[in-house]
């Protein structure tokens, strides 16, 4: 015996609207008959309502271009903070000539500064407990 099984509804894919779809679907079904003139009203009245979504969707770019540059030049603010000041202070022709353009060579230099500056600071309290011991 077989075991009925009832098809599983499954739904659209979600996604964008798309007034456009339905804008033409409506421009076809109010369509005049095609054996008959086009009023001009009609055609401009299409027209217009053309234009004003091509508008909007265009506004709405720009918006969403506007979002996507702000968001990157954040990142990029956040990424430049990353590199030690010495290296950001640069210029670029001392940059290429002592690093040959490589960030990796200048990031580990920047970390031997960070363990000179650090070393020295360690080691004077080392030395006067020494010297007192010493004494």
């Amino acid at each position: 015996q077989r075991l009925k099984t009832s098809p599983v509804p499954t739904m659209p894919p979600r996604g964008r609207k798309r007034r456009g779809k339905e804008l033409v679907a409506a421009v076809a079904t109010e369509a005049p008959d095609v054996a008959s003139a086009v009023a001009p009203e009609y055609v401009e009245a299409v027209i217009e309502e053309l234009e004003h979504e091509s508008e909007r969707r265009v506004k709405k770019l720009k918006r969403a271009m506007g979002d996507m540059r702000q968001e990157f030049l954040n990142h990029f603010q956040v990424e430049l903070l990353k590199i030690p000041r010495k290296i950001r202070e640069m210029k670029v022709e001392h940059f290429s000539s002592e690093y040959g353009g490589s960030m990796e060579a200048a990031l580990k230099k920047a970390a031997q500064w960070e363990v000179e500056k650090a070393v020295p600071a360690a080691a004077r309290p080392r030395a006067s407990v020494e010297s007192v011991r010493s004494c």
